[in-house]
């Protein structure tokens, strides 16, 4: 198995046994698993980030990679912070994912599509410090504003300090 530091081109396939509903892929030790076959073909278009969802996913890799470049660490993180963000699924069933550090990064900074690659990829940290109390906050003003998930980050953090 690579380190997630040796993953330099990002690659995807298409199984369809990997995916929960309402999921289009997951990044699994540096490999995307897409939904369709049209996901799996725009990521290996080419080696460049040239979307939001290619970007989204290769920040995943770079997370692992400042996990101390252990996908093992990675995952158990990953699925410690679901187990403990679990309380949010009074507000909504994807809360607890939602709010998941790694992914509150991913989606943060899905737009710049230069973050991945323009060295360290550690926002998670910062996002990871939030308490429950902040991320009910939070995920409230997502679920129940209609706003893209990015803008309420941005929106919090403008009126409450920190990642920018």
């Amino acid at each position: 198995m690579k380190k997630p530091s040796s993953i330099k081109v990002i690659k995807a396939t298409c199984p369809k046994i990997w995916l929960l509903p309402g999921f289009r892929a997951i990044t699994f030790f540096g490999r995307i698993y897409t939904k369709t076959k049209a996901d799996m073909c725009s990521i290996n278009l080419n080696d460049n980030i040239d979307s939001n969802f290619k970007c989204h996913e290769t920040i995943h890799v770079r997370q692992a990679e400042d996990t101390h470049d252990s996908w093992f660490l990675f995952y158990i993180l990953y699925i410690w912070q679901w187990v403990c963000n679990l309380p949010l699924i009074t507000i909504h069933k994807r809360a607890p994912y939602r709010l998941i550090s790694f992914e509150m990064e991913a989606f943060f900074k899905e737009n710049d599509w230069q973050y991945p690659m323009n060295g360290k990829v550690s926002l998670w940290r910062k996002f990871n410090a939030l308490k429950l109390k902040e991320k009910r906050k939070i995920a409230k003003r997502y679920y129940e504003g209609n706003l893209p998930y990015w803008y309420v980050l941005n929106e919090y953090f403008k009126n409450n300090g920190e990642p920018v």
